[in-house]
C-alpha cells in the first residue's frame, strides 16, 4: 500500500517548484482564517453543542452575561466614592455591552416595607399582648385592681414587637440585601453585568477597556484607587496570560527544534532547514481547518500547536537520516530519495496511522470540544504524514538539481554495542519483567484521581482586591441559576424544594432564591390584622415600648400601602429574577453549601438537582459552576476508559496490518508496555493525582510509544542475522532518540503553562514519553540480543551437523 503513496511523492516531486509555491501559497492564504479563530479558553466553551451549554446559551440568552465586572473603589471620602458610581452608572446605563449596573442597595425600600412581609402568626401575636396591653390600661384605671406583672407585661411587649423585626429581616432582607460598602463608605463596589456571553473574550475586553478607560480619565484624577475583579475581568486576564503563553511556548518549541536538529544534522546542514520548514505547514493548515470546521480554538485543541511540530519533526528526521545514510552508499540522490521513503516510510506510515486511530478513539467522549481536539489532531497527523515527505522530498530534489550535497563519512560516530552474554541477558529481561508487572499492579490500579478543580482550573490570585470586598456585605458566591418557562413555577419549585430539604434529600443545595420568596403572601386575614394593628397601637402603647422599636413600628405603619396589587419590589430585586425584556420572575437561584471546587460535592450538588420536578422533566434549564464541573467528570471518566481500549483495538489492527505477523507486533510493543507498566508505578510512587485534564494524555502516550519501536523492528526484520541488534542500534539509534525527544518537547513546553490542568497533562505525557524512550533503548537491545544469541545458536548448530554428516 505504501508503494503506491510513495510513487505519489516521487511523483510531485519532480515539480519541486510548483509543488514548493503551491504549499507555501496554501500557507499564506491561512493567515487569514487562523487570525480570525475565535479562542474558547473557559471550561464551558467545551460543551459547545451539547445539552448543558445549550441551556447555558439559553440563559445567557434572556439574562445576559452570567457574570459580571466588579470594580472597587478606595477612597476616605465615601460621600465621594457614591457619587462617582452614581456617575459612572448614569454615563454606562445605556452602553450597548451594559446590561444593568448596581453600586448601592434600596435601603429605602427595605425600611419602607418590613411589616408587609410578617407573616399572620406573627401579627396575631402582637395584636394578642397589645389587647392585653390595652386591657391592663383599662383596669389601671379602676382603683380597687392592683397590677403585679406591670413591668413584666411591657417587656414582653418590647420582645415580640422587636422580634417581628428581627424575624423579617433575617427571613428575608439580610438574605437578599447585598451591601455595596464597608461601614464608613470607604470602599465602594460597582458591579457591572454585561449583555454579552461570557464566553465572548472580545466583548468581555471591548467592556473591560472601556470602563478601564473611563476611571483613569475620571476617579484616578479625583483621588481614587480603583481596582478590577469578577468572572469578565477574569476572562480577561485568562486570555492576556495563556495567549502570549501560548505564543511563547511556540517560539521557545521553535528555538528547540532547531537546536535539535542542528544537534543531529551538523555534518549535513543542508537539511537542517530542509527539515525545519515543512514542520510548520502541516500545522498551519490543521488552525485554518479549525476556522472552517469549528471557527474556534479551544483549551484542548491549544495543546494541537505544541504537540503536532514533534510528530512532523520525527518522520522529517527518519525520511532525512535515511537518505542521509543511503547517500553514504554512493547511491544517486534520486535512489536514496526512493529509497529512504521505501524503507522508512511503511513504518512512518503504520505510527501516524496509529496515532491518528488514538486520537479518533477520543470521540467516545461526548464532549464536542474533547471531539473538536480528537478531529483536529488526527488531521494533523495525517497532514504530517504526507505534507513532510512530500515537501522533504521536493526541496532534496530542488536544492540539488545542479549539484549534489557532499555526504561525509557519518552522520555521528558508530557506536559499538556488544552483546550481553545469554544467561545476564535472560537475568536482565526476568527481572524487568516481573519488577514491571509488579509495577503495574501496584500502580495500575491503585491511581488516585483529583476532584479538586482549585488544582486544575485557572485562577488569578488578587489577595488585595479580596481583601477589600470582605470588609463589604457583597456576595461573591456563584449560585446555580435555574430559568423557569414564566413566573407561576415560582411558588411549586420552591415547594419542591422545601420539601426535599426536609425529608433530608438534597443536603448539599443549601438555600434557594426565587422572587417568590420577596413579594409579601396577600390575604385578607393579613391585610385586616394590619389595619387593625394600626387603630389599636396609641399614644400610650408606643411610650410603653423602647425608642427604637416605636420608632420602627410607626414608620412602618406609616408607609403601609393598604392596596397589596399596588405594591412593587425594588429595581434591584426585579433585575434580578427578570430576564432582558422585563419578564418577571423566570430566574431562581441555588447557592451549595458545599465548595465547587471539589469534584465529588459538584457530582453529588448535580445528582439532586435532579429531585427537582422542573429540573428533572427538563421544564427548566440549568447551569451554573458546579453543573458545569459535575458534566465534565461525569463526561469525561466513565468514557476515557472506552477511549484507551478503543484506541489500544485500533493499535493492534493497524500494526497487525502493517507487520502481518503476531510475534513480530508482540515485539514492537513490548516497550510499549514496559513503558506503560513504569509510568503508573512513578505516577503512583510520586502520589501523582491523575485529573480530567492528564486523563486524556494516555491516549496521547499509546500513540506516541510505537513510532522508535517500529523503527527499530522493521529495521531488524529487514534482514535478520546473529549481529541485527547491534547493528540496527549503530544505524537508528540517533534518529529514534531524536524523534522521540522532539515527541518530549511539546509536553515541556506545556509544563510552563501557567493553567494547571495543561500544566498537568504535559507532566504526566512527559513522564510516559521519557519511559517509552527508556524502554526502547533498553528492552528492543535486550529482546533483539536474544532473537540474535537464539539464531547464532540455531546457526552453529546446523554447522556442526553440517559438518558431521
Amino acid at each position: 500500500m505504501y508503494s503506491a503513496i510513495a510513487k505519489i511523492i516521487r511523483a510531485l516531486a519532480a515539480y519541486p517548484r510548483a509543488v514548493a509555491i503551491l504549499l507555501l501559497a496554501i500557507a499564506v492564504l491561512s493567515f487569514y482564517p487562523i487570525k480570525h479563530l475565535r479562542w474558547d479558553l473557559q471550561l464551558q466553551d467545551a460543551f459547545n453543542g451539547n445539552d448543558f451549554q445549550m441551556d447555558y446559551e439559553s440563559i445567557e440568552d434572556a439574562f445576559g452575561g452570567l457574570g459580571s465586572l466588579t470594580v472597587v473603589l478606595q477612597s476616605d471620602d465615601s460621600l465621594k466614592n457614591y457619587k462617582q458610581a452614581e456617575k459612572f452608572a448614569q454615563a454606562f446605563q445605556r452602553d450597548t455591552l451594559v446590561h444593568f449596573i448596581e453600586y448601592a442597595a434600596d435601603v429605602q425600600f427595605y425600611e419602607k416595607n418590613r411589616l408587609l412581609y410578617a407573616s399572620e402568626d406573627d401579627l396575631f401575636k402582637v395584636l394578642t399582648h397589645i389587647e392585653k396591653f390595652r386591657e391592663q390600661e383599662t383596669l389601671k384605671n379602676n382603683p380597687f385592681y392592683v397590677d403585679l406583672d406591670v413591668n413584666q407585661d411591657s417587656v414582653e411587649i418590647q420582645e415580640v414587637t422587636s422580634g417581628i423585626i428581627r424575624q423579617v429581616e433575617e427571613k428575608y432582607f439580610r438574605n437578599l440585601q447585598q451591601s455595596f460598602s464597608n461601614q464608613d463608605g470607604t470602599v465602594r463596589i460597582i458591579d457591572i453585568f454585561p449583555t454579552q456571553s461570557l464566553s465572548n473574550l472580545n466583548a468581555n475586553r471591548e467592556l473591560y477597556h472601556k470602563v478601564h478607560t473611563y476611571m483613569k480619565e475620571n476617579m484616578i484624577p479625583a483621588g481614587i484607587q480603583v481596582y478590577f475583579t469578577g468572572k469578565v475581568y477574569q476572562s480577561v486576564l485568562t486570555g492576556r496570560t495563556l495567549l502570549p503563553e501560548a505564543k511563547f511556548a511556540g517560539g521557545v518549541a521553535v528555538v528547540f527544534f532547531l537546536l535539535l536538529l542542528a544537534a543531529h544534522f551538523y555534518k549535513q546542514p543542508q537539511l537542517i532547514p530542509i527539515s525545519a520548514i515543512p514542520m510548520a505547514l502541516p500545522l498551519v493548515f490543521t488552525l485554518a481547518a479549525a476556522y472552517f470546521l469549528y471557527g474556534r480554538i479551544t483549551l484542548f485543541t491549544m495543546v494541537l500547536i505544541l504537540l503536532l511540530p514533534g510528530h512532523a519533526c520525527q518522520i522529517l528526521v527518519h525520511i532525512h537520516t535515511r537518505y542521509y545514510h543511503e547517500r553514504q552508499q554512493k547511491l544517486s540522490p534520486a535512489l536514496s530519495l526512493e529509497s529512504a521513503l521505501l524503507g522508512v516510510g511503511p513504518a512512518v506510515a503504520a505510527s501516524s496511522l496509529i496515532m491518528a486511530g488514538l486520537f479518533l478513539s477520543l470521540n467516545l467522549i461526548p464532549l464536542p470540544g474533547l471531539r473538536e481536539f480528537a478531529n483536529l489532531g488526527a488531521l494533523g497527523v495525517i497532514l504530517n504524514l504526507f505534507i513532510c515527505p512530500i515537501f522533504a522530498a521536493a526541496t532534496l530534489r530542488y536544492m540539488q538539481r545542479n549539484k549534489s550535497f557532499n555526504v561525509g563519512p557519518h552522520l555521528h560516530k558508530p557506536i559499538d554495542i556488544p552483546l550481553l552474554p545469554r544467561r545476564i541477558n535472560w537475568i536482565i529481561i526476568i527481572t524487568i519483567s516481573i519488577a514491571s508487572l509488579a509495577g503495574i499492579i501496584c500502580g495500575g490500579f491503585n491511581l488516585n484521581f483529583l476532584y479538586d478543580f482549585g488544582q486544575t482550573e485557572f485562577k488569578h490570585q488578587q489577595v488585595k482586591v479580596d481583601s477589600l470586598v470582605s470588609t463589604t456585605g457583597f456576595s461573591t458566591y456563584d449560585p446555580i441559576i435555574i430559568m423557569m418557562p414564566d413566573s407561576s413555577y415560582n411558588d411549586k419549585l420552591l415547594q419542591d424544594f422545601t420539601h426535599l430539604q426536609e425529608r433530608g434529600r438534597i443536603p448539599d443545595l443549601g438555600r434557594i432564591y426565587t422572587q417568590y420568596q420577596f413579594l409579601p403572601k396577600e390575604s385578607q386575614g393579613k391585610k385586616g390584622k394590619i389595619e387593625y394593628l394600626k387603630h389599636q397601637i396609641s399614644d400610650d402603647v408606643l411610650k410603653r415600648l423602647g425608642a427604637e422599636d416605636s420608632t420602627a413600628i410607626v414608620n412602618m405603619l406609616n408607609s403601609y400601602e393598604t392596596d397589596f396589587r399596588e405594591f412593587e419590589l425594588s429595581q434591584n430585586i426585579t433585575r434580578k429574577f427578570s430576564d432582558k425584556h422585563g419578564t418577571p420572575g423566570v430566574f431562581a437561584f441555588i447557592v451549595p453549601s458545599k465548595d465547587p471546587d471539589n469534584g465529588l460535592a459538584c457530582r453529588h450538588i448535580y445528582k439532586q438537582l435532579q429531585y427537582l420536578e422542573g429540573v428533572q422533566d427538563k421544564k427548566f434549564k440549568v447551569c451554573g459552576t458546579p453543573v458545569l464541573r459535575a458534566m465534565v467528570l461525569d463526561t469525561i471518566l466513565p468514557n476515557v476508559g472506552k477511549s484507551i481500549v478503543l484506541g489500544t483495538i485500533i493499535l493492534w489492527l493497524l500494526l497487525l496490518f502493517f507487520i502481518n505477523n503476531l510475534n513480530r507486533a508482540i515485539f514492537i510493543m513490548m516497550p510499549s508496555m514496559f513503558a506503560m507498566s513504569w509510568m503508573t508505578f512513578i505516577l503512583y510512587s510520586m502520589n501523582f493525582h491523575i485529573s480530567f485534564y492528564s486523563a486524556l494524555a494516555f491516549v496521547l502516550v499509546i500513540g506516541s510509544s510505537v513510532d522508535g519501536s517500529l523503527q527499530l523492528w522493521s529495521s531488524y526484520f529487514e534482514k535478520p542475522t546473529g549481529t541485527t541488534a547491534a547493528m540496527v542500534m549503530q544505524t537508528k539509534l540517533s534518529s529514534v532518540l531524536v524523534g522521540q525527544i522532539a515527541a518530549i518537547l511539546g509536553p515541556v513546553a506545556m509544563i510552563i503553562s501557567s493553567h494547571p490542568g495543561i500544566r498537568n497533562m504535559g507532566q504526566v505525557t512527559l513522564i510516559g514519553l521519557v519511559c517509552i524512550l527508556v524502554a526502547q533503548l533498553t528492552i528492543y537491545p535486550l529482546i533483539a540480543g536474544a532473537l540474535d544469541q537464539h539464531r547464532l545458536r540455531k546457526r552453529k548448530r546446523l554447522e556442526n551437523e553440517s559438518t558431521l554428516q
